[in-house]
């Protein structure tokens, strides 16, 4: 999923498997998934790599992207408008622009942070922001829900 302002920043995230593939037990085989990205700022650009998200974490991101690319422009920020996860790594939150942009900023922590501003505890995450069109956003809504469909909730993946 690329989600890649007009000025080169943003962010690329991909699901590359679960962190225990080979687990007996479904429920910890399903637990975590292994997300891989890239940052790009001003200050420079890094990948990172960490078991980040649970299968129902990024369901809930490819809904929340939809919600962003749906709200209307002029709307002041409110809860909605953020998303955070259980583990600190990955957060993100939206405004509309008076200009009718989306402004996504994506939070960055511990794994996920850049190499010049990397720690020990969660708390202060890097920012990435980028400004995108509302149709820009719900394509990365479809990216992502592509690209985490080998990856079911656990409920789902035991109904198949």
């Amino acid at each position: 999923m690329r989600l890649i302002g007009s000025d080169g920043h943003g962010v690329e995230l991909g699901v590359v498997g679960y962190q225990f593939p080979d687990a007996v037990d479904p429920r910890q085989r399903q637990s975590w998934l292994v997300v891989e990205g890239s940052a790009h700022c001003s200050q420079g650009t890094w990948s990172f790599r960490w078991q980040a998200l649970t299968a129902d974490d990024a369901v809930e991101l490819a809904r929340w992207l939809g919600r962003a690319a749906a709200q209307p422009s002029g709307v002041e920020h409110d809860d909605s408008g953020q998303l955070d996860f259980t583990e600190p790594n990955l957060a993100f939150a939206f405004t509309w622009t008076h200009t009718g942009l989306v402004e996504l900023r994506v939070s960055l922590d511990l794994e996920f942070s850049p190499p010049w501003q990397r720690q020990a505890r969660s708390g202060e995450p890097f920012v990435v922001t980028s400004r995108l069109t509302a149709e820009s956003v719900l394509t990365a809504a479809t990216e992502w829900a592509a690209e985490i469909k080998p990856y079911p909730p656990a409920d789902d993946a035991n109904l198949q």
